[in-house]
Parts: structure tokens; C-alpha cells; sequence
């Protein structure tokens, strides 16, 4: 297993982190129990979830988060594991109403420590952002659950890259930690954003791949394998309207054509490409986020983990993309 030190950390983390978004949904507990088994048992040790996941559906708020926290008391394990967890979402009831003020920070971290069962988050998200809050009142309070032990380390997903900027900058001026690590929208395909229902949600661009080259911001990147949009497409089937709307341009057809061309070679599937995409990426840690809607899917996943890519391929991939937006 080739680990990863996340940049301005001391987290070394698998090359994948396993994404719980579904976790007591569309997977049930049992299910959920036994991906994390699995995934740890090969030598996987960074898991994402975020205090929001799960609230979707009726009953216990942040079902994600509880059945995580109920698995690492269960196996006694904490210590072996990176843990990321995401706060400060909205309520789902009131998505125009922004929480990422100290109150609520504060708020969402001591309820994710319960819930996860554990005294210390390893790597704590902002879910989105509220750019009408000063980014000193927002680093101040993250800064302060840090050097209270609650939090290891901190970063942001869904933020603009000018925001990141001011934070950072904040952050070098009044000596505070500052973000280690960006969660955002990212994958070989590129993304019709336009279509994107939910404007919070921000995806990698030109912009931002710059700043995270010149900073080496590490990444976390969801949506990692566009939601199978290429092995869909290789089928031949009718794909669903709204895989079409995100998904179908110009670029993706170039890059899936080349994509096809290797997958020929029956040495990677296209699964594996989207993964070793980003896996290599040489300018900055990027890991993938992994959600599995079965354990045919983690397998699948954990096969690529061992797997080498020419370097040459991911720049023909790289120049391809266009960042559609």
C-alpha cells in the first residue's frame, strides 16, 4: 500500500478515501459495517463522512456519521484510522440559510465527536461557505477547536478559490493553521456546471488547479468517477437524462475515446482510470473519494489501488480536459 502524506500534515492516508454519503440510506448498516471492514481490512485507513449525510430520509439525524462511530467502537480501532467529516451544511429544510458562523461550527463539532464516537476529528471540512461572514471570524473559531485538541487539521469544500485565498492569507498573517486540504468537485470527466442543480456545490477549474499547483493545497476529490458516466457509455445504453445534462460534451468525447483505446488493452477498466487520473496527479496530493454501492463496487475499487499508470497517459488525459463550464 502506497500511502499519501497529506501536504502541512501529518496524515499519511490510503491512496482512496471510502465515502459514506449513503451510509444508512441506499446501504444499509449491516452493509455499511462490512464495506468499512473490508476496506480497512486492505489496508484502507481514510474514511469521509460529513454531519449532514443521511438527514434526507426520516430518522436519527447524521446516520452516517452514527453507524462509523458505532463500527470504530465495535472494533477498538480508532487510532489506525483518518477520519474526515464535513459541518456547517445548511439545514436541509432551509438550504438558503447559511450556518457557517462560530456558533454553528462549534455546534456541528462537538455533535459529529458523539456521534463518531471518538475525541478528535483528524481532518474537519466546511461543508459550504458563507461569504457574508468575515473569513477572520470563521479561521478564528476553527483555529480555536484545533488548539483545543477537537480538530488535528481543517480545510474547506465548496469555496471559491477567492475566498480560499483570503482565508490563507488571514491565516499567514495572524499565524493560525489555515486550510490543509480542499474537497471539491473533480474527475477525468469534465463537468457541464451550468447544469449543476446546486449552485453551492463548487467544481475544479483552470483557477483553481493553478492555485492548488502554486500552493500544493492538497485535494479531496468527489464525484470522482462521474457517476460511472464512461463504463455507462460503453454499454451503449440510453443514459439517463441527467447523466446526459452533466456529463455529455465535447472534451468527454475526446476523453473518452482515448479512454476507450486503453481499456482495449485489457489492462485497465475505465473505473481504474478515473481513479489513477487523479491518483497520479504529481503536483499536489489528490485522493479520490470512493462511495460503493456494493461490494463488487469496493472490490473493484481496491483493485486499482496496487496499479501503475504511464505518467504520459493522465497528460494526454490532462491536456484533453477543458474544465467545461
Amino acid at each position: 500500500m502506497n500511502y499519501k502524506k497529506l501536504n502541512n500534515t501529518n496524515l499519511s492516508v490510503s491512496p482512496i478515501c471510502i465515502g459514506t454519503v449513503h451510509y444508512g440510506t441506499k446501504t444499509s448498516k449491516q452493509e455499511a459495517k462490512a464495506q468499512i471492514s473490508k476496506f480497512v481490512s486492505e489496508g484502507g485507513n481514510f474514511i469521509d463522512t460529513a454531519h449532514v449525510y443521511g438527514d434526507w430520509v426520516a430518522g436519527p439525524k447524521s446516520i452516517s456519521e452514527r453507524i462509523i462511530g458505532e463500527w470504530i467502537a465495535e472494533n477498538g480501532n480508532r487510532e489506525q484510522l483518518i477520519l474526515s467529516t464535513k459541518g456547517a451544511h445548511p439545514y436541509l429544510s432551509q438550504m438558503a440559510v447559511p450556518r457557517v458562523n462560530a456558533v454553528e461550527i462549534h455546534k456541528d463539532v462537538e455533535e459529529s465527536l458523539t456521534y463518531l464516537q471518538t475525541e478528535y476529528i483528524d481532518l474537519y471540512f466546511l461543508h459550504r461557505d458563507d461569504p457574508q461572514i468575515p473569513v477572520a471570524e470563521i479561521m478564528e473559531s476553527l483555529d480555536n477547536l484545533q488548539k483545543a485538541g477537537k480538530i488535528r487539521y481543517y480545510g474547506c469544500s465548496n469555496w471559491t478559490i477567492e475566498r480560499i485565498k483570503e482565508a490563507q492569507n488571514y491565516c499567514k498573517k495572524h499565524h493560525l493553521q489555515g486550510f490543509s486540504c480542499n474537497q471539491i468537485m473533480w474527475s477525468l470527466a469534465d463537468i457541464n456546471f451550468y447544469n449543476v442543480a446546486d449552485k453551492t456545490l463548487v467544481a475544479m477549474d483552470t483557477a483553481t488547479y493553478k492555485y492548488h499547483v502554486e500552493s500544493e493545497m492538497s485535494v479531496m476529490a468527489y464525484m470522482s468517477v462521474a457517476k460511472g458516466y464512461f463504463p455507462r457509455k460503453a454499454k451503449g445504453g440510453e443514459l439517463l437524462q441527467s447523466m446526459v445534462d452533466i456529463y455529455e460534451n465535447a472534451s468527454n468525447e475526446r476523453i473518452f475515446a482515448y479512454a476507450k483505446e486503453i481499456v482495449a488493452g485489457g489492462t485497465y477498466s475505465y473505473i481504474d482510470l478515473f481513479y489513477l487520473y487523479l491518483m497520479a496527479e504529481k503536483q499536489f496530493p489528490a485522493i479520490p473519494i470512493a462511495s460503493f454501492s456494493s461490494m463488487e463496487q469496493l472490490g473493484e475499487g481496491l483493485a486499482c489501488w496496487e496499479k501503475e499508470i504511464p505518467y504520459d497517459i493522465c497528460e494526454q488525459f490532462a491536456q484533453m480536459k477543458e474544465y467545461c463550464f
